[in-house]
């Protein structure tokens, strides 16, 4: 039986009615979307309507009928619910937001990189062996159930969408070599062979063929098998910082050397949470040769960072030039997953 879902016929980023209600009117708003627009879509395709009253079937987001012919199980008013890409005023290195509610997280002059840019205090103090690291959205809502439909219940086709949106964000990067070589952070085989396929490989192909199209001037080269995972890691979930990276040391090889060295690499994956897993790859790719690492990732989550530096303007904490002792431990905080 073929799959149903509404894509949508624009861009999946226009502005988002849904999200200014209030979710008391949020049910109310989708009932009325869909009966707007069922009579329209019932003429624009026929097969649609003898579908949904054959074959009926939910919207696994918010549980909805869906009134469409797809490959993916996702209603247009869930798809328009995707948060707009994540805004400036952000670590110009790893994508950490520099202030919220008032709050800085990063100093003015003493924190400003080689190009001027921003950085957040753990980058000052412990700066990411990557380039740059960008994702599209925060890792929350809509886009973090996507997410978890594409790598927990298997629904590989959603990979498609979610590619085209990542590569909007990479094309927006000004400074990208000229060439870039594209990997995507391995699975072990045991996690692959259990889960049929490797998430952020679907999402990788997806993003570069869009990407191909959006930046024309980029030179991307595939390398999917370039790097490989020699153990099956805990999952990092609920690990701290610590475990994650004892968890991730020494995982990843590089089993075709000859496709990393002398050139500059993008490191692709689902999440970015605290970075410890972009970190570890950009290890292993620089130790293998390549000249450069940039990471981009389809969702970010900036809450540890966030909580971190809230704790210490609470406190009222004076960041003071930091001992050899405090700079390690700040090393450790920031090679996070």
């Amino acid at each position: 039986m073929v799959g149903r879902c509404v894509f949508p016929r624009q861009s999946p980023r226009s502005p988002d009615r849904a999200s200014m209600l209030p979710p008391s009117e949020m049910a109310a708003w989708r009932a009325v979307a869909r009966v707007l627009r069922s009579p329209l879509d019932v003429l624009r395709n026929p097969l649609d309507a003898v579908s949904c009253a054959v074959f009926p079937s939910q919207c696994r987001l918010c549980n909805q009928p869906l009134l469409h012919l797809s490959t993916a199980p996702i209603c247009a008013v869930c798809w328009a619910d995707l948060p707009e890409q994540i805004p400036d005023n952000l670590c110009t290195v790893c994508g950490e937001r520099l202030s919220v509610g008032g709050l800085r997280f990063a100093t003015t002059a003493a924190a400003r990189g080689s190009d001027g840019g921003n950085l957040c205090h753990l980058c000052e103090r412990a700066r990411p062996p990557f380039q740059l690291a960008v994702a599209y959205g925060e890792y929350e809502g809509t886009l973090r159930g996507l997410i978890h439909l594409l790598k927990y219940e298997r629904i590989p086709t959603i990979a498609g969408p979610l590619g085209a949106l990542l590569a909007s964000t990479i094309a927006r990067c000004q400074d990208l070599p000229p060439s870039l070589t594209v990997v995507a952070v391995p699975l072990h085989g045991s996690k692959q062979r259990e889960r049929g396929f490797n998430q952020t490989v679907l999402l990788a192909e997806a993003t570069v063929r869009s990407l191909r199209r959006q930046r024309p001037d980029l030179e991307l080269h595939l390398a999917f098998e370039a790097m490989g995972r020699r153990r099956a890691t805990e999952t990092q979930a609920g690990l701290t910082p610590h475990q994650r990276r004892r968890n991730l040391r020494g995982a990843f090889f590089v089993r075709q050397p000859e496709k990393v060295a002398g050139r500059a690499m993008l490191l692709l994956d689902d999440i970015y949470t605290t970075g410890a897993t972009a970190r570890e790859c950009t290890r292993t790719l620089l130790s293998a040769g390549a000249t450069s690492v940039h990471v981009a990732t389809l969702a970010r989550s900036q809450r540890e960072g966030v909580a971190f530096w809230d704790a210490v303007g609470a406190a009222g904490t004076t960041l003071a030039p930091l001992s050899t002792n405090e700079s390690t431990a700040v090393s450790s905080f920031g090679n996070r997953d």
